[in-house]
């Protein structure tokens, strides 16, 4: 495997964390948008966890996913290495916009009870879906 082909095969893996859908009941939905899903605790977990993914690491992310997401996640850091997570890291910071810049791009959340999913307009025609869980802990980054 190519280095670049690892590398793009790094930033598939870390934000396919923020490309998966949950299946929701629709009767049970609530759908936050504006300043009403920029401001939520949802947005202001994913915040969290995308900033310390991206400039502290796993380890430091950790807080904000759930026990399976970490799990996944240190998987995959052991299979492509230390090398390409921090190559991902160098890449998707040059991509990703920051702090309130960031919180600008959520475009709404829908919640049904005790799972969530927060979508993220990066460009007019790209969004990122960020699931979501209520833990015992609070609400966590799921899958």
């Amino acid at each position: 495997m190519t280095q670049q082909h690892a590398l793009y095969r790094w930033l598939a893996v870390g934000l396919s964390i923020f490309l998966g859908a949950l299946s929701m009941n629709a009767a049970a939905l609530e759908t936050l948008t504006g300043a009403k899903a920029q401001n939520s605790p949802q947005a202001a977990v994913v915040l969290a966890y995308e900033k310390a993914l991206l400039w502290d690491g796993i380890e430091a992310a950790a807080t904000y996913m759930t026990a399976e997401s970490l799990a996944k996640m240190r998987a995959q850091l052991k299979e492509f290495g230390e090398d390409g997570f921090k190559q991902m890291q160098t890449e998707t910071r040059k991509s990703t916009l920051q702090g309130e810049a960031r919180r600008k791009q959520i475009e709404k959340l829908v919640v049904d009870g005790n799972k969530a999913v927060l979508t993220v307009r990066i460009s007019p025609n790209v969004v990122q879906q960020a699931p979501l869980e209520m833990t015992k802990d609070g609400w966590k980054v799921a899958k």
